[in-house]
């Protein structure tokens, strides 16, 4: 390991929210020349120090294993860093566990940049229902799940079991506010409508070129269902028949080529399930009173997340 004195750690921070866009912003960031990001994209060293383990939830133990725990491996991660201005990493749990996580940022970084991305809670919601439903984590209903959520903090499931509470920013957002100088706050619909225009704004804020054009025509981590689980496995994961498909294919079409039908094929086979309206009725009452202190907070129009 590094001198302690050479010892380069982040710089920036993007602290979430789950679910709003983190990874796809990861991955663009990452492709810059100026931006160093953790190779790991989610450590969550930070809430290590506090959070209760082992996690009781279904598949949590794998999520665990993949948790760094120790400082010595935190800096390991970084030290790979040849003077890139800008190094970061991407917890999205560091937003919702604020009361502590703050702290301890304070403890191991300082007063790094911090970036936050907001979705509409009830579309949040319902993809962290999603990716667990894809994950085949998540057995119950989405309706069923909201209503054992209570029962599952309090058996210490990870927080991605959460869907109700982890949309509720308000508090989460005014604490890194307060804390923190620099804040910036992006909406996850302004990120995927207008990619580059953030990712520009971004550039600009952790001080490197702002002209850089990552690729964003890949979005990340999406939560959709695959209609064949048999289909999804065989595209996403190393085999012997594939390694076989590919091997025969190889003279009649190039690495290219068949990287792009292979990611068709998967796009095909997934499918997003339509939430119930009265669901979608109850999350947005539930969130109302927390989005409207929201918007006054961060100066943006969130009506629109109330219809």
């Amino acid at each position: 390991m590094k001198d302690s004195r050479e010892i380069k750690l982040p710089n920036f921070l993007i602290v979430g929210a789950a679910k709003c866009g983190t990874t796809s912003l990861y991955y663009y960031l990452k492709e810059h020349p100026e931006i160093y990001m953790s190779p790991v994209k989610e450590p969550k060293f930070i809430t290590s120090n506090f959070l209760k383990f082992p996690f009781a939830g279904v598949g949590d133990e794998e999520v665990e294993k993949n948790i760094v725990k120790s400082f010595k491996d935190y800096c390991q991660l970084f030290e790979n860093v040849k003077g890139e201005p800008a190094i970061g990493e991407a917890s999205a749990d560091n937003l919702y566990y604020y009361e502590k996580s703050i702290s301890y940022i304070k403890k191991y970084l300082g007063s790094p940049r911090i970036i936050i991305i907001l979705r509409n809670p009830v579309e949040r919601a319902y993809s962290a229902y999603l990716h667990l439903v894809r994950d085949k984590r998540e057995s119950l209903s989405f309706e069923e799940a909201l209503k054992m959520e209570e029962m599952r903090k309090k058996q210490n499931w990870e927080f991605i079991w959460y869907y109700k509470d982890v949309g509720l920013y308000y508090r989460q957002v005014k604490a890194y506010l307060d804390s923190f100088q620099s804040v910036r706050v992006y909406l996850y619909d302004d990120l995927f409508k207008n990619t580059l225009s953030v990712i520009q704004d971004i550039c600009e804020f952790l001080g490197v070129d702002n002209t850089f054009t990552p690729d964003v025509n890949e979005k990340y981590n999406v939560s959709l269902i695959p209609r064949s689980r048999w289909l999804h496995k065989f595209l996403t994961q190393p085999n012997l028949l594939k390694n076989a498909v590919r091997a025969f294919l190889k003279p009649v079409i190039s690495d290219k080529q068949l990287a792009q039908l292979v990611e068709n094929t998967k796009a095909l086979n997934l499918y997003k399930p339509q939430m119930k309206e009265e669901t979608r009725r109850y999350l947005a009452k539930h969130y109302q009173n927390d989005i409207l202190k929201l918007q006054k907070l961060i100066d943006r129009d969130l009506t629109h997340w109330l219809s």
